[in-house]
């Protein structure tokens, strides 16, 4: 081989091995690309499920607090109510024994 073929050659060797780095570089940013896509797809997707789980917990603990406060306000409508009946017993014996009282002074004299 000649000095000028081998030479010829070495360039296209040195041109073939520019061309596989360039490409491997080509390649490598492609694959950061679609890595960081479709990392950020991910979170997205992360982010819609979480999203959407704290609106079911949100939505759950409203339906605990209403029953909560439908029993608290069940109870105390019976405590109002029993204090009331038992107000309305008193006074129908306070009338009642006013009345007695009233009647026996009134015979009395």
């Amino acid at each position: 081989m000649e000095k000028t073929e081998i030479l010829e050659k070495i360039k296209e060797a040195e041109k073939s091995v520019e061309e596989a780095v360039l490409s491997a570089e080509e390649g490598s940013k492609k694959i950061i690309v679609d890595a960081k896509l479709e990392a950020r797809n991910i979170v997205e997707e992360a982010e819609k499920e979480a999203e959407k789980v704290k609106a079911e917990i949100i939505e759950k603990a409203k339906g605990i607090i209403e029953e909560e406060k439908a029993k608290i306000r069940e109870k105390w409508n019976k405590e109002i109510s029993d204090t009331e009946s038992g107000g309305r017993r008193g006074l129908d014996s306070a009338a009642d024994f006013l009345y007695q009282e009233f009647v026996r002074m009134v015979e009395h004299d």
